[in-house]
């Protein structure tokens, strides 16, 4: 079982690598005006996203069942919401609408889909993730505390994008979800190196046989010895 469990983290661990290499490289290649490239990157991701829900679902049960369940769950509905945003992408690839105005609502979809999976969605899920983690102990503190502050950036950058407080995609976006992506790059290399361990409560900790009290009815007994010679 234990084999099986770091089977599954290091696992999890990869795959959070490769939604990192496809997230920031599809943006990369519709900068780059390669659509087709951008989409293929993005399904990729999408499929990353799921996996990652259902490697550390076992994993994380243990530790809270419901939240377990509760982050498999957006973590599924990101990944769709991630592949949906492609279907706009496709249709202007294959209908050639550069510059027209179908084409300017084709790249909003795809935008509007990017606030809603890869920002919102991926936000709620972190907090989620990151109160776990935090309440069973099964990574350091700090990386805990840095996956519920970038969820909560994140979130925050979003419902001020949306209500156009903030320019969509834009500096301030950009450096409230530096937080989020430190978490999820060291999250995914103590995957990969340690796992999922939870911490050792002190007080049921093995205590050596040096400083274990000695029994009761042993001390007595000696006793009795040394009275009777």
């Amino acid at each position: 079982m234990r084999h099986q469990n770091r089977v599954y983290a290091r696992s999890a661990g990869i795959v959070y690598l490769v939604t990192h290499v496809t997230s920031v490289t599809a943006v990369a290649a519709y900068a780059a005006s390669s659509v087709a490239l951008g989409v293929a990157l993005e399904f990729i991701l999408a499929l990353g996203c799921l996996l990652t829900g259902l490697l550390l679902l076992p994993l994380l049960r243990p530790a809270g069942e419901v939240r377990a369940f509760t982050f498999a769950f957006l973590r599924t509905l990101e990944a769709a919401v991630i592949a949906a945003g492609t279907l706009p992408m496709l249709a202007f690839l294959w209908t050639d609408a550069a510059g027209t105005v179908a084409g300017e609502s084709l790249e909003a979809l795809h935008t509007a889909a990017f606030l809603v999976g890869q920002c919102l969605v991926i936000s709620v899920n972190t907090i989620v993730l990151g109160r776990l983690l935090l309440e069973s102990g099964l990574v350091p503190r700090a990386l805990a505390v840095l996956g519920l502050m970038g969820g909560v950036l994140v979130l925050g950058s979003n419902a001020a994008q949306l209500f156009g407080l903030v320019p969509l995609n834009g500096a301030v976006a950009g450096a409230c979800a530096v937080p989020l992506f430190a978490f999820e790059l060291w999250f995914a290399f103590h995957l990969i190196i340690a796992g999922l361990r939870p911490r050792t409560d002190p007080s049921t900790a093995a205590v050596p046989d040096a400083i274990r009290p000695r029994d009761e009815s042993t001390t007595h007994r000696r006793a009795r010895l040394r009275a009777s010679t």
